[in-house]
Formats: structure tokens, C-alpha cells, sequence
């Protein structure tokens, strides 16, 4: 099965792109060879896709508690840090796959960091939390991070039966290289695992027209195992596997071509490996082409003598992780397709070390992490640690953020255990399977080859939060196009933004620096669009991966473990609770969209006049008032001219709301307007010219009194989440030591940002709580190289 991630334009990327395609390679520039790495390069280049990986401060929570996180946000391709989109949605997913928590989070050169509340109305369960960018809509859900949570509502029940659900079993026969060809023999692996991605052991044979029995075979590991398979002309196959209670399962194997090519790998030593192609159709001409994720490696013309030709390709020219051989017919036609994986040459190392093993209850902890990348080299990195307590529930995680960017980012469905193909390279089998079994490409080759360049929904999020939405008409309910539209965030701080809607009546705001929770408006224009309202969208993906939840089991012998947690939840709730609760804004630009007014006007630095034709006569300058029996205009002097007024009316607004009747600005109270700021000069925002710029801020940034249009649609939205500071107390005196205030935390530490330069030098304090725990580290070096470290010590 393959997967289509595509892209279209793409120009506030240059710079990364122009790298990128610096960096090409000029494998086979002749001929065959040389169009398929161009094309592929090209494509590459292009079409940039994008993963994020979520490193979670644990994996098992109670309800009440809060969940931080740290996303690392990289090419998909190199791995190196992007600076591109700069929103990422988070959802926390039920086993209905329904969304029970979201969150939008800012990204900023490769990275982004937030926490979340886990509610006390959640039910007791594992959930699945899934990160993506606006941009991965378009490549669908199968491409979002995924990782399960497991929480425990204390409040809701103490235990809880397990959820009983019928096992299903998922058979799947998979030939080497992709075909079965009557008369050629070749390797077919086989998966059997259950609905939850997890393996099953069974035995199984083959039988020949349901006959005679030609193969027995059982699964190596994690239900993957492989064997031979000649299949005869005109005949069919059929395997019978049997499980361990006793249950046979038949299920038909793919059916053989008359005429095809068969591909098989095998090692040829540590370097090398060798591809193996027969073939009984076509012309003698193949062609070999090995990309890492989509960065060509090796191109290679073959003569077939016989039907039969051989590559030997040199490992040491892939990159780290999975590659994939796709072997073309003199047409550039994919014929045959294999992945295999190189174990991490380049890889980041991370050392954790604390001064002591054992320390007493509130005490300081000395911390060192270093990083060195190949060769013990010191590296660099962007690191995220957390400090957590082990127990019965919750231990060392085994996903890790290089596992994921090298392993089960680049492949289809659940990878049981991945960590298992890191800690045992010696067991080539059992990740040359995997490669079979479970392998997928982010592209097709057909969109390769003949430059497709579909259109996209989704458009990157490079200088903010993009809110959709449809402007329908009120009268006929249906969408009409090309129809204006507004949108304000009212308050102190002047946030808008104006968008045409499309030809299907889809409509695009763009928000920089949009934080927090509050009230957006969405409008028409309605002295020409009266009729017409904005529905906004949600911007969270409505798809979802059929990969079902594991089942959540609560047994009596964890009751004693969770009261334990519950009391010390409770406890650092109540003691905590105020300072786990404070929110502060990051460090973001603050002016206006129009950045810096040409005239500025504090009210109270003058005497106020209570009405607001009095004020604009009396202190604006460089303005006309003109007033008639129906309409008022007030054209702004032109700065650039200096010899004209604008003809047309300024964009006026009353804290960041735009008054399309100027008539209702003339009755607004100015004792409610704390300042004014004017621009005379044509201001362009989106495909909106403006003969300049006249903004009203009132004392309370509550419009003033000003009523809004019938059609105008106010909505309560979430913006980018405020950072919360993680609560960490210091007993560096002994009064703070020896104070009766209970500590109870289980997560002594938390930080999403510390950079190793490439060593460094942190320290925290144990809790009250006795214990194990575990020092997990994460990071990512200005190269793409991606590690982790762990350590433990106990508190008594």
C-alpha cells in the first residue's frame, strides 16, 4: 500500500530548499538513472514533509495531574530542525477516537513546549495523544505522531474490569520485493498479530490447491517470520494456521503473475548487500535506484543475462535508518520495491549523571548531561529531561524520540516493542523482516515520475495560527464566493485581519503571536454584504488511524500504588495548587499589525469633550470630518503626498474591530476611548489596500459601547497555549528544609530547554515522597542526530 504526501507552493521556504538542493547528489546523471534522481530529488526538494515528536514528562497520570510535554519538530527527510510551521495541534483521543482534551501550541526553530491539565471529568482509560502541524493535514493521520497515555480517574472508581474485547487477528503475506511469479522462488514473510499490533504465536503450513502441504512455518518474533514459496503455474495456495488454544485460521496468499521480476536481498557482509532480480517479462534493462526518505543514494543500470541480474549495494552510502530499493523496467516503471535499515552510524549519545545514588528527602540533587555525537565527539543538542517517580504503574518509557525518527515514523501501522531493533542490532533477521512486513513510503512514484503537483487544503502555518471558515448567505444557506471578510480580536492589544473568501466560499485569516483563550468577531462588510455570515472551522484533523487503543486493565493489586498517588496528588493540589495555576505570556512581538502609528493621541492628555466629532475637530490633525444628513466620512491626510487627503475613508477600528458605519463611531462616548493612533499612508494587509489607518483603544478594551452588526459572529477561541511554570521548590536553607509544608511530588523535574554546550550542569530537590526514580533525557543536535539517556537513583 503506499501513501501520497503532497505539497504545492511553497515560497516562504526558499532558504530551506535552497539547501536541500545544494546537497543533491549527482548519482546517474545519464540516462534512465539520472531522470529517476532528478525526479525524485526534485521531488524531495519540492514537496517538504515534516515530523513531530512528543516527549511527555511520563506515561501513566492521574486525573487532577498535569500532563508536560516537549515537541521536536524536524524535515522529514534529513531530520534537521525546521523553522517553518508555527502552530502544532495536540489532541488527547479516546478509544472511540474522540477528542477529550486539544491544545495548539507555538513552534519556533524546531521546537515548542506546553503542559496540560488532565480533568477530573476523564474517564479512567489509556488515550491516544497525537501532534501534527496544519501542513501533515494534507498527508493524512497516518503520518501524525502517536503515543499512548494511560489515566486513572481515582475519583470515579478505585478499580476497574477489564475492557473485554473479542481478539481479531491480522494476517498478512507479504512476497520480498512485492510479487509472487509462477516458476520463481521467492521469500514470502508472513505478520499474525492481534488487533493491537502485538504477535501472535501459532504454526502454520501451506497447502497447494488444498492439497498437498509444500511449507510449515511458525513466527521468529513478534508474529513476523518468513519462508520460500515457489508458487506452480496454475495453481493456488492456501495457508492454515493454527494458535496455541487450538483455533485454525485459512486465509488465501497473493495470487502469482504469469510473468513478472522476483527481488531478493541478502547480506553479503557488513557493508553490503546483495539485490537478487529474475525476471520473465519485459525488456533486459532494469534500473536500481536506493533513496534514504527520499534522498537518493545510489543509481544503478542492470542487464539481465538469462532473467537474471544482481546489484551489490554498498550500506555505507544510505543514511541511518530505513532506505528503500525500488528496482524500475526500462519504462521507469516501479517493478519491484524492498526496504532494509541501517542500524544508526550517526547517532546523538546522551550521558546522565547525579552526584549520589541515594539521598535523603529534600535534598539537592546534582545533575551533568552531556552529549557527544559519533566518535565521542561533543555535540551540541536541544534536550527536554524529566525526573519522575517508578512504580508498580509507571516505569522507564520504551519509546524513544530516535526509535520514532529512524523506525516507526517511516512505516505503516503499530511497531510492537521498536526499542527491541536498537538494543539487539545483532539480530538482523528480525529487522530485515520488519522492513517486509511493515514497510510503506511516503510518496508514490507515479506523482514522482510525472510531476504531480496536486492542490493542497491545508497551507503551511508559517507566520501563525490560519482560522478558516465558510461565509454562507443567511437567506439561502449556501456559500457564496469571492465576498470579504473580517476578523478582530478585541481588546487592548489590536489584532485583525482580512481575507476574500475562495470560489467555494472557504475563507483564510492569518494571526501572528495569537495566545490565550478570548473572544474573536468574524463579520462581512454590512454596507455592501448584509446578508452574509462566517462560520469558523475547527482547526483540528477530523481523520483518524485505525490503529485501535490497547485494552486499559486495573487489577486489586494496583489499589494500594494509586491511593498512594491519589493522597500525594491531593496533597501537592492543595499546598501547590496557586502556583501550578500561573500562566505568563512568552516573548513575542506586542504592537499592532500595523506596527507603528504615524500619530498618536492620549486622550487624557487633553480636555475631554463629550462627544467624538468634537474630539476629531479639536485634536486629530491631518483629518477631514465631514459629516451629511446620512453619512460620515473621514478622509486622513496622504503623508506621502502631503498635498492630498485619501479619497476614500480610512480602515477604522474600535479596539481592533472595524466600524464599517462611521455614523456609529460619532456616537460612541469618548470619555470611554483611552487613545487614538492614525497611519497616513496606504496600508496593505493581505489583498487589502486601505487609504490609511484610524484605530480606537478604549480604557477597557470592551469596544466602548459600540454594537455590532446582526451577522456578526462572536466566538470564544483558543489561541496558542500560555507557558505555565513547573512547580519546583528549593530547600537550599534550612528554614526552607525544615517548613511544614508537605511536598509530595512525584515529577521532581521538568525542563524542555536545556541546551548542551555539549555539557550541562543542572540541580533540583527531592520531594517527600521515597522512592525510585528515573532521570529520562531527550534531544537533538543541530544535525539531525537524535538520542536519549536514562538514570535512577532512590530517595530514602
Amino acid at each position: 500500500m503506499t501513501h501520497t504526501r503532497t505539497t504545492g507552493e511553497i515560497r516562504k521556504i526558499g532558504a530551506i530548499l535552497l539547501t536541500a538542493f545544494l546537497s543533491l547528489s549527482s548519482l546517474g546523471q545519464d540516462g534512465a538513472p539520472g531522470s529517476l534522481v532528478k525526479d525524485l530529488n526534485d521531488y524531495r526538494v519540492q514537496h517538504l514533509q515534516e515530523k513531530l515528536y512528543v516527549h511527555t514528562d511520563k506515561t501513566y497520570y492521574l486525573a487532577g495531574e498535569i500532563c508536560w510535554f516537549k515537541l521536536y519538530y524536524v524535515d522529514a527527510s534529513s531530520h534537521l530542525p525546521l523553522d517553518l510551521s508555527k502552530v502544532a495541534y495536540l489532541e488527547w483521543l479516546d478509544k472511540e477516537n474522540k477528542p477529550v482534551l486539544q491544545a495548539k501550541v507555538g513552534l519556533r526553530k524546531g521546537h515548542g513546549d506546553g503542559s496540560i491539565y488532565l480533568p477530573l471529568t476523564l474517564h479512567s482509560g489509556n488515550y491516544k495523544l497525537r501532534a501534527y502541524t496544519n501542513w501533515m493535514k494534507n498527508s493524512g493521520p497516518d503520518w501524525f505522531f502517536e503515543k499512548n497515555i494511560t489515566v486513572v480517574n481515582t475519583h470515579r472508581s478505585a478499580e476497574m474490569p477489564p475492557e473485554e474485547s473479542p481478539l481479531q487477528y491480522n494476517i498478512a503475506f507479504l512476497p520480498e520485493g512485492g510479487n509472487l511469479v509462477e516458476g520463481l522462488t521467492s521469500k514470502v514473510a508472513f505478520r499474525i498479530t492481534d488487533q493491537y499490533g502485538r504477535g501472535i504465536a501459532c504454526t502454520g503450513v501451506i497447502t497447494e490447491d488444498d492439497q498437498d502441504t509444500v511449507v510449515r512455518f511458525h513466527p521468529e518474533r513478534f508474529g513476523i517470520g518468513s519462508f520460500m514459496l515457489t508458487p506452480r503455474p496454475g495453481h493456488h495456495y492456501r495457508s492454515t494456521i493454527r494458535l496455541t488454544d487450538g483455533t485454525a485460521i485459512n486465509t488465501l496468499l497473493p495470487g502469482a503473475y504469469k510473468d513478472g521480476v522476483v527481488m531478493n536481498v541478502t547480506k553479503e557482509d557488513n557493508d553490503h548487500v546483495r539485490v537478487n532480480v529474475i525476471s520473465t517479462a519485459g525488456s533486459p534493462k532494469v534500473y536500481l535506484v536506493a533513496h534514504t526518505r527520499g534522498s537518493v543514494k545510489i543509481a544503478e543500470t542492470g542487464l539481465l543475462k538469462d532473467g537474471k541480474v544482481s546489484f551489490l549495494v554498498d550500506k555505507t552510502k544510505l543514511g541511518d535508518g530505513i532506505s528503500q530499493l525500488t528496482l524500475f523496467n526500462a519504462a521507469k516503471q516501479p517493478v519491484c520495491e524492498r526496504l532494509i535499515f541501517k542500524y544508526p552510524v550517526h547517532r546523538l549519545h546522551i550521558g546522565v549523571r547525579t552526584d549520589k545514588d541515594v539521598y535523603a528527602t529534600r535534598k539537592k540533587i546534582d545533575l551533568e548531561v552531556t552529549t557527544t555525537g559519533a566518535n565521542d565527539k561533543a555535540s551540541m543538542a536541544d534536550c527536554s529531561m524529566s525526573v519522575f517517580r517508578s512504580d508498580g504503574l509507571q516505569a522507564a518509557p520504551s519509546d524513544h524520540i530516535l526509535d520514532y525518527l529512524l523506525l516507526t515514523s517511516d512505516l505503516k501501522g503499530k511497531v510492537e516493542s521498536p526499542e527491541y531493533y536498537f538494543e539487539h542490532p545483532e539480530d538482523e533477521q528480525a529487522v530485515d523482516l520488519l522492513m517486509i512486513t511493515q514497510g510503506w513510503r511516503r510518496f508514490r512514484w507515479e506523482d514522482v515520475i510525472h510531476h504531480s503537483n496536486p492542490t493542497l487544503d491545508f497551507p503551511p502555518e508559517y507566520n501563525g495560527a490560519i482560522i478558516t471558515g465558510h461565509i454562507v448567505n443567511t437567506q439561502t444557506g449556501a456559500v457564496d464566493p469571492n465576498i470579504q471578510g473580517f476578523l478582530a480580536v478585541p481588546g487592548t492589544r489590536t489584532q485583525y485581519a482580512s481575507a476574500y473568501g475562495d470560489e467555494n466560499g472557504k475563507i483564510k485569516f492569518e494571526l501572528k503571536d495569537f495566545y490565550g483563550g478570548t473572544e474573536i468577531i468574524v463579520q462581512t462588510n454590512p454596507l455592501m454584504d448584509s446578508m452574509y455570515r462566517i462560520d469558523i472551522a475547527s482547526p483540528f484533523a477530523d481523520a483518524y488511524t485505525r490503529q485501535p487503543l490497547p485494552p486499559f486493565t486495573l487489577s486489586r493489586s494496583d489499589s494500594g500504588v494509586l491511593a498512594n498517588k491519589n493522597f500525594d496528588m491531593q496533597v501537592l493540589n492543595r499546598y501547590a495548587g496557586i502556583r501550578l495555576k500561573q500562566f505568563q505570556f512568552p516573548a513575542f512581538d506586542t504592537s499592532t499589525f500595523y506596527v507603528r502609528p504615524d500619530f498618536s493621541y492620549l486622550l487624557d492628555n487633553y480636555t475631554r469633550f463629550t462627544t467624538m466629532e468634537e474630539v476629531m475637530r479639536e485634536y486629530v490633525v491631518m483629518m477631514l470630518v465631514k459629516r451629511g444628513r446620512d453619512h460620515t466620512h473621514l478622509p486622513l491626510l496622504d503623508l506621502a503626498e502631503m498635498d492630498r487627503f485619501f479619497e476614500r475613508d480610512p480602515l477604522v477600528l474600535i479596539d481592533g474591530v472595524p466600524i464599517f458605519d462611521l455614523n456609529k463611531l460619532m456616537v460612541l462616548d469618548p470619555l470611554k476611548i483611552r487613545k487614538l493612533e492614525t497611519v497616513h499612508q496606504k496600508f496593505f494587509l493581505g489583498s487589502t489596500d486601505y487609504d490609511g489607518i484610524m484605530n480606537w483603544v478604549s480604557y477597557k478594551g470592551d469596544l466602548a459601547g459600540y454594537t455590532l452588526d446582526a451577522n456578526a459572529t462572536v466566538i470564544d477561541y483558543e489561541g496558542l497555549q500560555l507557558q505555565r511554570e513547573f512547580y519546583s521548590p528549593s530547600y537550599e536553607t534550612e528554614q526552607d528544609a525544615t517548613n511544614h509544608l508537605p511536598d509530595y511530588r512525584n515529577v521532581l523535574y521538568w525542563s524542555p530547554s536545556i541546551q548542551t554546550t555539549p555539557k550541562s550542569a543542572l540541580s533540583f530537590y527531592s520531594s517527600d515522597v521515597p522512592g525510585k526514580y528515573i532521570i529520562m533525557v531527550e534531544g537533538l543536535a543541530a544535525d539531525g542526530t537524535a538520542g536519549s539517556g536514562i538514570a535512577s537513583f532512590e530517595v530514602k
